[in-house]
């Protein structure tokens, strides 16, 4: 027991380590403490809520910030309009100027003020500190009963001049936005001037402007919006530019428009190239060329039968010509198909209604099948399938108007049988360039080849000789077979036989004398037989890799 009491000095001792224990323990709870710190948790999920609704476009905080500022932007500029329109008829157009441009000045002030604390607030002001600028100087001159500037020139100058200062600030803030509301105005002054080559040559500034700041900012949007806007524009003046008080009506005279129409096509058919340097993407691109194309088309259907219906050949030839060379250019300079086949074909569609405008019907259904050879040969050289899927499409259209519309001529017969069997050879020929795995389109040209060639012998030979001419029809595309080393030439041969066979005894034994019966069925059954022979003696006997090849 003894042994087992301890002294004071232990005692203290063990107090002592127990003591430093404890403080150990509570420098970890306050370490764990400050490492866990519920304020800074709070704040960090705060932080994270505000980024995703600020990330969100329809979250409060931008429909607070960006759709308040639009209303109350559009309400004040209206409500200064019309204060400017009550001073203008209480004290004159002078004091009403002064007041919008004083507005104006204001407006860039707060503008500026606010830049830093309410961006999106400050930009608005700036927009509308632009229109208040644009507002008073058009009414120093239209719409009103007395101008302070009588001189048009003058006052188109002063707006001109805003709307560039508009085009500077766009590009300077790289603002999509203002520079749309640039375009517009730009495009609204040249309907005020009232002066058509004023008018259309500021039209022609617009779109080229419109190309400029999409290569230099990209900015896409505007440039599908500007294809709407320039044709809308163009056809407000085609039918008298009702915004300046005139009557619906076309106008008197052409005035050179085409010129103007020519051009805005022209530079919306920069945009490949543009592409081809990454300012914009393949989508727009695409969009720009097919919308550019259905608007120009539209319009110049509109002016064509409104000047030119008796001298629109050349119009379309011109048309034609320039599409196919640029179509020549792209191919080289752009790595798109795409580009290449749509001008191709715009251009043989726009040569398709001058070569109408030239023959009429039926004398234009020759030329336009004949036109399809020269497709072809551009597919070829283009190496694009595009093209050789929309040539088969329209020769195909082509042949069935003519066999509705046109009654049998021997001449337009014959040359769509050869048209046809010489485009299936062109393909065949040329299948690896034009990277056609299949010979899907070949064996369509020959079944047009088919049924065109029993339709062409029928008409150009006499009733009692139509069996014996599809019987030699047989024998020529056997030879064609053995040549080309091409089995779809004995499928034609064997087809041929058979429609030979099913007419001579539908038809033949009944209307045919017995002299030429006795010939049909000679002649035919000797072809058969012949046919058979060189198939079973000649292909069996070391020749069977020609039954396959195509």
């Amino acid at each position: 027991m003894a042994e087992q009491k301890l002294t004071m000095k232990e005692l203290a001792d063990r107090f002592s380590s127990l003591e430093e224990r404890l403080n150990r323990i509570e420098a970890q709870l306050a370490a764990g403490a400050r490492a866990v710190n519920p304020v800074r948790v709070a704040t960090h999920t705060n932080t994270d809520e505000q980024e995703v609704e600020f990330s969100n476009p329809l979250s409060e905080s931008k429909v607070f910030e960006h759709g308040l500022a639009w209303i109350g932007s559009a309400v004040l500029l209206l409500g200064m309009m019309f204060t400017m329109l009550f001073v203008n008829n209480a004290f004159g157009g002078v004091t009403a100027f002064i007041l919008g441009i004083a507005s104006a000045a204001l407006t860039f002030f707060l503008s500026g003020l606010l830049k830093k604390s309410l961006s999106y607030m400050a930009f608005m002001f700036t927009i509308c500190a632009h229109l208040l600028i644009y507002y008073a100087l058009l009414r120093l001159h239209f719409f009103t009963e007395n101008p302070v500037l009588t001189n048009l020139w003058m006052t188109i100058l002063l707006m001109l001049g805003s709307v560039s200062f508009l085009w500077y600030k766009a590009d300077k803030a790289k603002s999509q936005l203002m520079g749309f509301i640039a375009y517009f105005l730009l495009i609204l002054t040249a309907l005020l001037t009232d002066q058509t080559q004023v008018t259309l040559a500021l039209f022609v500034v617009a779109t080229a402007a419109v190309l400029y700041f999409l290569n230099r900012n990209g900015w896409d949007t505007l440039l599908i919006l500007s294809i709407f806007m320039v044709y809308i524009g163009h056809t407000l003046w085609l039918i008298g530019n009702p915004l300046m008080g005139h009557s619906v009506g076309a106008v008197a005279n052409p005035q050179f428009n085409l010129f103007y129409l020519f051009l805005y096509g022209a530079i919306y058919s920069v945009v490949p190239f543009l592409k081809q340097n990454g300012k914009i993407s393949a989508e727009v691109c695409n969009a720009t060329i097919i919308l550019n194309s259905i608007a120009f088309s539209v319009l110049l259907m509109l002016i064509v039968l409104t000047f030119y219906t008796k001298s629109y050949i050349f119009i379309f030839l011109a048309i034609s010509i320039g599409c196919l060379l640029y179509a020549i250019l792209l191919n080289y300079k752009v790595d798109s198909r795409f580009d290449s086949f749509f001008y191709v074909n715009f251009g043989f569609m726009a040569l398709s209604i001058a070569v109408y405008g030239n023959s009429d019907l039926p004398g234009s259904f020759l030329f336009l099948a004949w036109q399809s050879m020269v497709v072809l040969a551009i597919a070829i050289w283009f190496r694009s399938n595009l093209i050789v899927l929309m040539n088969t499409a329209l020769f195909t259209t082509i042949l069935i108007a003519y066999l509705i519309t046109t009654k049998s001529i021997d001449s337009y017969n014959i040359s769509f049988t050869v048209i046809a069997i010489v485009s299936a050879r062109i393909l065949n020929w040329q299948q690896n360039r034009l990277e056609l795995k299949t010979g899907s389109i070949r064996s369509f040209y020959l079944v047009i080849t088919f049924f065109v060639m029993l339709y062409t012998l029928y008409n150009a030979v006499a009733i009692d000789y139509v069996t014996i001419s599809w019987g030699l029809a047989a024998v020529a595309y056997m030879g064609m077979s053995a040549i080309l080393r091409n089995v779809k030439y004995r499928w034609l041969a064997f087809l041929t036989l058979l429609a030979a066979v099913i007419h001579l005894f539908m038809f033949d034994i009944s209307k045919m004398g017995v002299g030429y019966r006795i010939v049909a069925f000679i002649f035919v059954g000797l072809t058969i037989l012949g046919v058979s022979f060189y198939y079973t003696k000649k292909l069996k006997s070391g020749k069977t890799e020609e039954i396959t090849h195509g």
